[in-house]
C-alpha cells in the first residue's frame, strides 16, 4: 500500500492494517506524485512476474486476479489485462470494459452503463486498459521505465495504453475478472486542464508530425467540441482550456525529451498504432458531461 503524503489520517488505517497482516506493507512517499508515481514507487518493491495495480476505491470480487494471470501465460501478445470493471452503486452495469481510445487521444469507458452481459465471457483486445484495475508484466513494465508521472493525475492510463501498443504489445480484458468501483462521470475545471495538457503533450511526443497533419481534421474536431463544451460551462472551464495550452507552449523541450525515449522504445509505426484505436465519439458519454451544470459533485483531485 502506497500512502501518497496524504493528509487525512488514511496512512495510520494503513499503519494498523499493516501491523494486523503480515502481507500488507506500507511504502510512504514524502510528497504526492500523483497516482502513477505512487505505482512507480512501488514498482522497485515487486518481485512477481507481473504487477497488478488497484485503484483506492475499488473493491475486487474473490478470484478476480487468477483469469487475468491466466490470459497474460497464454496469450503471448499481451502486455496488459483489465478485469471487468462494474459500478459499485449497481453492480449489474458496467463502468469499464477497458477504454475506448480515440486516434486524437481522447480516453472513454467501454460500455459505461451498459448492462454487465454485454461483456460476454471471452477476453477481447481493447484499445485502452484502465487505470483503476489491471495487471501487467512486471519486465515490460519496467522496460518501459514504469508508468510516466509527469503528468501527475488523469489521462495516464490513456498514455500507458499508447505506449504499450506502440512497443508492440496488446491489450486484453477478461470478463471473467471482476472488480467495482466508486465511480461517477464528471467533470471540473482543474481536471479538465490535466486531462487537456497531458494528451496533447502525449500527441505531440509520440506521433509524428506528418501522422498529426493527417490526423488534423479530427483533432481540430475534438478541439471544436472540447471548447463548445467549455463555452456551455462557463469561464473557469474556459480558463481551463487556455492553460493547457500554456503548459505545452512552456514545456516544449519537456516534450521532446520523451518523444525520444518513446521512439526508443518504438515497434510498431504511428499508422500501426491507430489501426488499433477508435475512430468514432461515445456521443452518450458527452451529452453526459454536457448536462453537468454548476459546480461538480466531485470538484477534487482523485474524483
Amino acid at each position: 500500500m502506497v500512502d501518497n503524503a496524504s493528509s487525512d489520517g488514511s496512512d495510520r488505517i494503513a499503519e494498523t492494517m499493516a501491523e494486523s497482516h503480515d502481507t500488507i506493507r506500507v511504502l510512504r512517499s514524502p510528497t504526492n506524485r500523483g497516482y502513477a508515481g505512487a505505482v512507480n514507487a512501488a514498482l522497485p518493491e515487486a518481485r512477481g512476474e507481473f504487477v497488478a495495480v488497484l485503484n483506492m476505491d475499488v473493491v475486487v470480487s474473490p478470484g478476480w486476479l487468477e483469469p487475468l494471470i491466466s490470459l497474460l501465460r497464454w496469450a503471448p501478445d499481451a502486455g496488459a489485462a483489465c478485469p471487468l470493471i462494474v459500478l459499485e452503486s449497481d453492480p449489474g452495469r458496467i463502468n469499464a470494459a477497458g477504454q475506448d481510445v480515440h486516434v486524437t487521444g481522447l480516453g472513454f469507458n467501454r460500455w459505461l452503463e451498459q448492462p454487465r452481459e454485454r461483456a460476454g465471457v471471452a477476453p477481447l483486445r481493447v484499445s485502452g486498459l484502465h487505470g483503476a484495475a489491471f495487471l501487467i508484466r512486471r519486465d515490460l513494465f519496467r522496460s518501459i521505465g514504469g508508468w510516466d508521472e509527469k503528468g501527475f493525475l488523469y489521462h495516464e492510463d490513456v498514455e500507458l495504453s499508447w505506449l504499450l501498443q506502440l512497443a508492440g504489445t496488446e491489450i486484453y480484458c477478461v470478463p471473467a475478472s471482476t472488480v467495482s468501483h466508486d465511480y461517477h462521470l464528471t467533470m471540473f475545471p482543474h481536471k479538465l486542464f490535466l486531462l487537456e495538457r497531458n494528451r496533447w503533450s502525449m500527441l505531440l511526443a509520440d506521433i509524428g508530425l506528418p501522422t498529426r497533419v493527417a490526423l488534423s481534421p479530427l483533432l481540430l474536431l475534438s478541439e471544436l467540441m472540447i471548447w463548445g463544451y467549455c463555452l456551455l460551462r462557463g469561464p473557469s472551464f474556459l480558463r481551463a482550456k487556455l492553460d493547457s495550452y500554456r503548459w505545452i507552449s512552456g514545456n516544449r523541450e519537456r516534450i521532446r525529451e520523451r518523444g525520444r525515449f518513446v521512439d526508443s522504445l518504438r515497434r510498431r509505426s504511428d499508422w500501426g498504432l491507430l489501426r488499433h484505436l477508435n475512430w468514432g465519439y461515445p456521443v452518450g458519454q458527452f451529452v453526459t458531461l454536457g448536462r453537468e451544470r454548476g459546480e461538480s459533485e466531485r470538484n477534487r483531485l482523485g474524483s
